[in-house]
């Protein structure tokens, strides 16, 4: 059941960075991050108490607070990458790498040891995926390795994409410590450590944030209640899923995206651009297939 948890995170994912592309363009980077945590609450409150406190751990309270602060520090730093699409377009390719980083957490911390025939699928998600990338910016194939040694923003982005497979990891143990695992008990707590932490940084960083939310309150609320439906997916395919597969078939939110885009905003892809989505196809039909 975890794929099909782990699919569905990537359709909504895709959604997700749309919506937060859009907002961007006249929001700050931080108040949209912020509005991704905070605004999930009340959807979460009672699915999440309904059926009281699980039993919890020393390990659940340490994993939530970890995961609250560098998912936070992460999303941050990639949603301000992404007020610069040309950057985006040039940097983005390595964030397929980041598969392996779930990979090494996975085995190392969890003993999650994946066979070959998924083990091939991911390695081809990742090629696919970068060369998909790489064709769509109309870059040669080695330019994201370049730029990061001259671009500081690329570099953060990149940070960003290699700190998300740590937040995965403390997000897992963080289910894993509780009984009956209960996701939504999980992210409703997370998100408001998450939206707490965000808006002491905003409150002194941004004099005006709460007049840019007031302003932009409708699209800030919708942003964060797709971001409710992704996160809760991708929890729920984490519980069962091993770190490195799920984090793999998410990664076909840029498929999703060049899906949406063709069907909804008339941009058709090269055929160029096909042939590494073929190549991500290949490799997610071998996970199923395992």
């Amino acid at each position: 059941m975890w794929f099909w948890f782990a699919l569905l995170s990537a359709v909504v994912s895709a959604v997700s960075v749309i919506l937060n592309k859009r907002a961007l363009k006249n929001i700050n980077a931080s108040l949209v991050s912020w509005s991704l945590f905070a605004f999930s609450i009340p959807f979460l409150a009672y699915p999440a108490l309904k059926d009281g406190w699980p039993k919890l751990n020393a390990t659940f309270f340490v994993a939530t607070i970890l995961s609250a602060v560098t998912f936070a520090y992460a999303k941050t730093l990639s949603l301000r990458s992404l007020k610069n699409s040309k950057l985006i377009s040039e940097i983005v390719p390595l964030a397929f790498f980041s598969v392996l980083i779930s990979y090494i957490l996975g085995l190392i911390f969890l003993g999650e040891k994946i066979k070959l025939l998924p083990l091939l699928g991911l390695g081809l998600i990742i090629v696919g995926g970068y060369y998909l990338k790489i064709k769509e910016s109309k870059e040669d194939i080695l330019k994201p390795f370049k730029i990061i040694f001259i671009n500081k923003d690329a570099f953060y982005y990149l940070l960003a994409m290699l700190i998300m497979p740590a937040t995965s990891l403390f997000d897992k143990i963080g289910l894993l410590n509780s009984k009956p695992v209960n996701q939504t008990f999980y992210l409703f707590w997370g998100n408001i450590l998450t939206a707490v932490l965000m808006t002491g940084y905003m409150t002194r960083k941004d004099k005006i944030w709460i007049k840019d939310l007031k302003t932009n309150f409708k699209v800030l609320f919708i942003n964060g209640a797709v971001f409710t439906l992704l996160s809760l997916l991708y929890l729920y395919a984490l519980t069962t899923g091993a770190l490195a597969l799920v984090s793999g078939i998410k990664k076909l939110e840029v498929l999703f995206i060049l899906l949406l885009g063709w069907l909804f905003f008339n941009d058709r892809p090269k055929k160029e651009i096909w042939i590494g989505s073929l190549i991500m196809l290949v490799g997610v039909v071998l996970i199923k297939l395992s």
